[in-house]
């Protein structure tokens, strides 16, 4: 079984994947997420993972584009020969996309050279 690698994002550290993962999905259940995120520490450490997410990923260049908000809404999924509804960060950018990613796959990336 592997080691737990634990990672810091906008200066807080977390013991584990799980518990930075954990911190950012029990964000998306408070009330202050149910509008833009814009700024704040949750801002701050979500745009901190996504713009390193982007700079360890091939084909997720910003390529100059910047983040300007993040908001959280329902997407639908197909999970195990299943259509299901569930809550996902999306990411506002400075060209207008809205483009949706996963908390688990960035805090995957930015801790598999670590």
């Amino acid at each position: 079984m592997g080691k737990a690698k634990p990672v810091t994002i906008a200066g807080k550290f977390y013991q584990t994947k799980g518990e930075a993962s954990n911190y950012f999905k029990s964000q998306k259940l408070s009330p202050d997420a149910n509008g833009k995120i814009d700024s704040g520490e949750l801002f701050n450490a979500l745009k901190e993972l996504f713009e390193r997410y982007c700079d360890n990923e091939k084909g997720w260049d910003l390529n100059g584009r910047l983040v300007v908000s993040f908001v959280v809404e329902n997407e639908k999924r197909f999970v195990e020969q299943t259509w299901i509804t569930t809550a996902c960060y999306k990411v506002h950018l400075s060209n207008g996309e809205l483009r949706p990613f996963s908390i688990d796959k960035a805090l995957t990336s930015i801790t598999k050279n670590t």
